[in-house]
């Protein structure tokens, strides 16, 4: 069976990665071959500090690309990011400022990679802010960018005409309605109670 791409999208602290974390062990529990890869761009911050340039988004998405691709021997992979995302925040980086030719040419490059990328990936999940933002020493971001980062993500989404899902609710919850769309019996797993949001 070929490979089914799972991203779940969203600004920081939105809750995408224990999400991502608890549908990988429920996929688990149910005997499903599914590996997940985090988002690349925490890993960049940790190592490297804040992102200053747009350049670096095209580090973020060779990076992001090869944890993916790494996930090619799984039936199931789950991703807290996607490929196509670098462009968004690079795009969300520049703002309303005025560009340099080499700006521009890097921006046009993350678009046309964005725009090939997002046909790999099956099914498309956008996690709206429920749980509030909370600074975790790793994300520039505060809230009020943060907020407007989820903008960002679900204007291209709409504006690029993505197939795309919105899921609601608790961890458990947005869980229980992604296995669902992908056709996999939800196994209430009481063990994952604690992580509760």
């Amino acid at each position: 069976m070929a490979t089914k791409r799972i991203a779940v999208l969203g600004g920081p602290r939105c809750g995408k990665t224990t999400l991502i974390q608890h549908l990988y062990v429920e996929m688990k529990i149910a005997g499903l071959n599914v590996g997940y890869a985090l988002e690349y761009s925490t890993d960049y911050l940790k190592d490297k500090g804040m992102i200053e340039t747009i350049s670096e988004q095209y580090g973020i998405y060779l990076g992001q690309k090869r944890i993916e691709d790494e996930l090619s021997t799984f039936d199931y992979a789950l991703t807290d990011y996607a490929t196509f995302v670098p462009y968004i925040y690079g795009r969300f980086m520049l703002g309303n400022k005025e560009r340099s030719k080499k700006e521009i040419q890097i921006l046009k490059d993350l678009y046309c990679l964005a725009i090939e990328d997002i046909q790999n990936y099956d099914t498309i999940i956008y996690v709206p802010r429920e749980f509030g933002y909370v600074q975790d020493g790793v994300r520039w971001q505060d809230e009020e960018i943060a907020l407007k980062i989820d903008e960002a993500i679900l204007s291209f989404l709409k504006a690029e005409n993505v197939n795309f899902v919105e899921v609601k609710g608790s961890t458990k919850e947005r869980a229980k309605q992604i296995l669902e769309l992908l056709d996999i019996k939800y196994q209430d797993t009481p063990q994952l109670d604690g992580e509760e949001k």
